[in-house]
């Protein structure tokens, strides 16, 4: 390789570096100052933990007369839902501020600086989710001892493939949010677009395994991004499906990563045209 060359893929090297150093500053900022505000924990952590609670008590009625659902023990039941919402409540909150950025016209501060808008608000708000997790993950843990006791066992390629799980999940959940607070471009009010979101995303996958719904329901759901977000990290945590069938899985996952990413590029590049900042 010549001298040249070699100069050449050095640069390419460094300014792929300096990309990547942009958004870990993103997220450890977005991190940090979540960190700093405690109280801001208060509300999600309050409305998880009673989730938890009444679903755990449902479960429990539900389990009085049998041993099994669908595959399902009362523990592996509790424990599902406890990461499901996990990584519903933790990932899920970033549309509301997004859609105020867009809004407000805050947004065009960010267009206009030399990184990737949809990359950048990634990062924040995955900066922002891992101080959500680490809250909650705590919390959940505590009332899954205190309602059904320990957790069915883990082995180190498990937890490995759980963690995997929550940060695919955790991806998908932000860039669909960033793509319907985008919609902000064309429709000022699109509050709407996020309330039917979330209520599919709660029924597919969060309350119950998808193994529970009907056989044509399950058919459905799995040509959606919503077992993705929660079932995933849910199902390879209380009921492994063994390598092949976690490998499956989080290949699945992403996919949808991917096609997600790439809705956000393309809402964000027919949209930018029509932003508008009252005053500028």
């Amino acid at each position: 390789m010549s001298d040249a060359a070699q100069r050449a893929n050095s640069k390419a090297r460094l300014r792929a570096r300096l990309k990547v150093r942009k958004y870990a500053v993103a997220a450890s900022s977005a991190l940090r100052e979540r960190t700093a505000y405690r109280g801001s924990f208060l509300g999600s952590a309050i409305a998880y933990g009673l989730f938890v609670f009444v679903f755990s008590r449902i479960w429990a009625s539900a389990y009085s007369d049998r041993t099994d659902i669908d595959g399902y023990g009362h523990v592996q039941m509790v424990w599902y839902f406890i990461v499901a919402e996990l990584s519903s409540f933790a990932f899920s909150g970033s549309f509301w501020s997004l859609a105020r950025d867009m809004k407000s016209g805050d947004v065009a501060y960010l267009v206009s600086r030399p990184y990737s808008f949809v990359f950048y608000s990634y990062a924040q708000g995955m900066g922002r989710a891992v101080a959500n997790c680490m809250v909650l993950l705590l919390e959940g843990a505590v009332l899954g001892l205190l309602t059904v006791g320990p957790p069915p066992a883990v082995s180190p390629g498990q937890a490995f493939g759980v963690l995997v799980a929550m940060v695919l999940a955790g991806s998908v959940y932000f860039l669909l949010n960033l793509a319907l607070a985008m919609t902000s471009f064309w429709v000022e009010e699109n509050a709407a677009f996020y309330w039917i979101f979330q209520k599919l995303a709660l029924i597919v996958g969060t309350l119950i395994p998808i193994e529970l719904l009907p056989a044509k329901a399950q058919i459905v759901a799995w040509w959606t991004p919503f077992p993705s977000m929660s079932y995933v990290p849910a199902r390879l945590f209380s009921a492994w499906p063994g390598d092949a069938g976690a490998g499956e899985l989080l290949a699945y996952q992403a996919a949808w990563v991917a096609f997600s990413a790439l809705l956000c590029h393309c809402v964000y590049a027919l949209g930018r045209d029509k932003l508008t900042v009252n005053g500028g």
